[in-house]
């Protein structure tokens, strides 16, 4: 009986037809996978005159042997695979009728010499692990939510069921997102970013940006905003909170977001900023670019960091703002600097006594004296020097809306570090810095629709409310498949719920299945999107963002942990066995003798 139904089931191959080389492979897929063996392409033979493949060879993975050299090979720059090939017969070879341009079987072997692999196992075989467009399409809106890599595998083992129904392995799902991200920024990273931010304001004429190039046409510096951000500088701009001390994106460009408190006393964003370097200049024309897009409007007091280049452009921007140093760092560097408490003590009353400056100026001499404060290179010195950007005495009659520090910065950055890294690029950094500002807007929105209107500052009753959903925009086809995703899901889970509803539900899926899934094409524009769309087409009314290069990397602050080596100075590695170069112990000749 086993014989007649593998005889009959020869029988039904060899007659098959199909319409392309793709659908034959598919086919012999499918089949290999319910015998439990991985296939692959091979030899094809080409219509000189036409330029059209006539015909096709489909072998076992397990066909063919290892080239002899690379088995005797005795010093081996790569650790050798292992051995999956064992020169199995199995094959499936389709031509193509020239008269019909259909594909027939012109030969096909199923004899193995090698045994099947476990069925639960036929998912790690490579022409059986693949990324459907769906999972693609949910993959890539995972990612740009702020999802790592690793956590979109569990989520997709988890609502597929296992490894055996996802249909791919976590290092699949890691090339798939690093080609999606080499396709995206193929113009260069600063490229895309310029490119996505001007798609971003034909959408929505109220965002803007501003960007800078150096001579050779590099990207030094560039600001965005919205109109809402410009409406809360409007209404709560007075104070402005920044800070440039953190990196986080492959460059080591330095990440400037402009922050504030609204009336909810929670933090607010008016603009964000990178800068390629942290000098003078750089930090006056993110400033004067600032002040451009809030029309002149200055705040009227600061709080920064202890950069010196940031204190200066302060000095030549906003004039008659008053600066003030955050009082986080300045106790960071008490500590740092000071090992006497009783002088860490007095130094850190400067920071909190709101006395006159009449009499901060008595005890600042009175201190200096005591503790012998002679040299002007010392700390204690420098930080007498300027001691009217950081004492309190100096500020207490000026305006900071009770805030003492750049928390509001510090908890900015806290909550973008979740979401980034430093090997981001400029295009995911500005889409992760968006998920966080939509979150800080939705908590707005959730205090001015909870919070009593008699306990809530009345500082943006006069201003429209602008909060926009998202800045992403998807191509006509994405948006489909959201509302599309949307309805099916809610449809699948009430249909699951009784055994009527779900094998209605599944026989009209499956009629419909049958009817679309042959026929679905590329989709829109020559080619499947799976998430925003960051490039568009008509870019020739901003001619001049084409020569826009991808910044320079920048070196940090500082002096380097180590002394770097120079390439004279490096010395190649050696195998611990022969002592020789080129080679390490593993794939050394000698291990065999020593072993």
């Amino acid at each position: 009986m086993s014989n007649d139904n593998s005889l009959l089931e020869y029988s039904e191959i060899v007659m098959k037809m199909f319409n392309s080389e793709d659908e034959g492979f598919e086919f012999y897929n499918d089949y290999a996978y319910e015998k439990r063996f991985g296939v692959r392409k091979d030899y094809c033979e080409w219509d000189s005159g036409h330029n059209e493949k006539t015909l096709r060879k489909f072998v076992c993975s397990c066909e063919g042997f290892r080239a002899e050299k690379h088995l005797t090979r005795e010093i081996k720059m790569r650790r050798s695979r292992n051995i999956t090939r064992c020169g199995c017969p199995a094959k499936l070879v389709i031509a193509q009728d020239q008269n019909t341009e259909q594909w027939y079987v012109k030969d096909f072997i199923d004899e193995h010499n090698h045994p099947m692999i476990e069925p639960d196992l036929s998912c790690f075989l490579r022409s059986h692990r693949r990324i459907s467009d769906e999972q693609k399409a949910e993959i890539v809106l995972l990612q740009i939510s702020g999802i790592r890599k690793h956590q979109i595998m569990d989520i997709m083992l988890k609502r597929y069921g296992g490894y055996d129904r996802v249909g791919f392995t976590s290092r699949d799902l890691y090339n798939f997102l690093h080609r999606s991200k080499l396709q995206t920024l193929s113009p260069g990273d600063a490229q895309t970013l310029i490119n996505y931010m001007i798609v971003q304001k034909r959408r929505d004429p109220d965002f803007s940006f501003q960007y800078k190039r150096d001579g050779r046409g590099h990207l030094t510096g560039v600001l965005w905003y919205d109109f809402e951000s410009q409406m809360d500088y409007r209404a709560f701009g007075d104070v402005v909170v920044f800070d440039g001390t953190y990196k986080t994106n492959k460059y080591n460009l330095p990440l400037v977001p402009f922050v504030g408190v609204n009336h909810h006393k929670s933090t607010v964003l008016f603009a964000c900023g990178v800068v390629a370097h942290e000098d003078t200049e750089s930090y006056v024309w993110l400033l004067r670019s600032f002040s451009d897009a809030m029309s002149q409007k200055h705040p009227v007091s600061v709080i920064t960091d202890g950069d010196l280049a940031m204190q200066k452009a302060i000095s030549i921007v906003w004039l008659n703002s008053s600066h003030r140093l955050c009082g986080w760092h300045i106790e960071n560097n008490i500590v740092s600097n000071i090992k006497d408490a009783k002088v860490k003590e007095g130094i850190r009353c400067f920071l909190y006594d709101r006395c006159s400056i009449e009499e901060i100026e008595r005890k600042w001499m009175e201190f200096l004296k005591k503790n012998e404060v002679t040299d002007k290179d010392s700390w204690l010195y420098q930080m007498y020097e300027r001691r009217q950007v950081w004492c309190a005495a100096y500020h207490a009659s000026k305006r900071y809306l009770g805030l003492r520090s750049n928390q509001r910065s510090e908890s900015l950055h806290s909550r973008i570090q979740f979401n980034l890294d430093r090997k981001m690029s400029l295009v995911e950094l500005l889409q992760h810095f968006d998920n966080t500002v939509q979150k800080l807007r939705i908590r707005e929105a959730n205090l001015d629709c909870c919070v009593l209107e008699r306990w809530t500052m009345g500082a943006k009753r006069g201003f429209p409310p602008t909060r926009k959903s998202t800045m992403y925009d998807y191509s006509d086809s994405v948006q489909r498949y959201h509302e599309l995703h949307n309805i099916s899901q809610m449809t699948s889970f009430a249909a699951s719920q009784s055994l009527e509803a779900y094998e209605r539900l599944k026989r009209v899926l499956e009629e419909e299945a049958a009817m679309i899934l042959p026929n679905r094409g590329e989709g829109e524009g020559g080619g499947k999107r799976f998430g925003p769309v960051l490039t568009q087409g008509g870019l020739d009314d901003y001619a001049e963002s084409y020569n826009v290069l991808d910044p320079i990397r920048v070196p940090g602050r500082g002096a380097p942990k180590k002394k770097m080596k120079s390439s004279s100075d490096k010395s190649n590695k050696k195998c611990t066995l022969c002592k020789d170069q080129g080679h390490n112990r593993r794939t050394c000749y000698l291990r065999d003798e020593v072993s």
